[in-house]
């Protein structure tokens, strides 16, 4: 089972989330191209702004948990703060479509995906606390929204990712599959 990045919410400014949908294109000349999409839904990039200074604690921290992962090659999981606690609140008898992401009334660290389109009931749901665990709500389905991602960038010496966090505050992700 992957690990968890280890940096909470209180260490991160903002996250941007970036939809990547692959596309490929052909340019033919005459002003003609081909669009061929290798993705039905998008993956997420993620970019993590860090709150500066940084502290040595917590450089060490992401520091060690780079190598751990060996760079880029070993995916774990990420809880978007962004979704967990600034999201929209779930709502009793609300119609949600597939893709709606809620948190709880009182804020848990995590966020939930619908999955299967519906009304939500009249009371909050126990909502599961296992990554990508489901709950009935009534006619909703929610999953547990924790992405598998991995470090963003392949090949990155560990001076260029301590100078990527010291110095611009940034760490960024890519959604991966498995």
């Amino acid at each position: 089972m992957p690990s968890t990045f280890p940096i909470t919410k209180s260490k991160i400014e903002t996250v941007t989330k970036i939809p990547n949908f692959d596309t490929i294109i052909i340019n033919y000349g005459n002003k003609a191209e081909q669009r061929i999409s290798n993705l039905a839904t998008p993956r997420f990039g993620f970019k993590l702004k860090l709150i500066e200074p940084i502290e040595d604690a917590i450089m060490v921290q992401i520091t060690d948990f780079f190598i751990a992962r060996k760079g880029s090659y070993e995916s774990f999981y990420f809880q978007n703060p962004e979704e967990a606690y600034r999201k929209t609140k779930w709502l009793a008898n609300t119609a949600y479509i597939v893709g709606d992401i809620v948190r709880p009334t009182t804020p848990t660290g995590r966020a939930y995906k619908c999955t299967v389109a519906g009304t939500s009931g009249s009371s909050q749901p126990s909502w599961p606390t296992t990554v990508n665990g489901t709950v009935a709500d009534s006619g909703v389905t929610w999953t547990e929204n924790t992405y598998r991602v991995r470090f963003a960038i392949n090949a990155m010496n560990i001076d260029y990712f301590k100078y990527s966090i010291y110095d611009l505050g940034e760490i960024s992700f890519i959604e991966v599959t498995s």
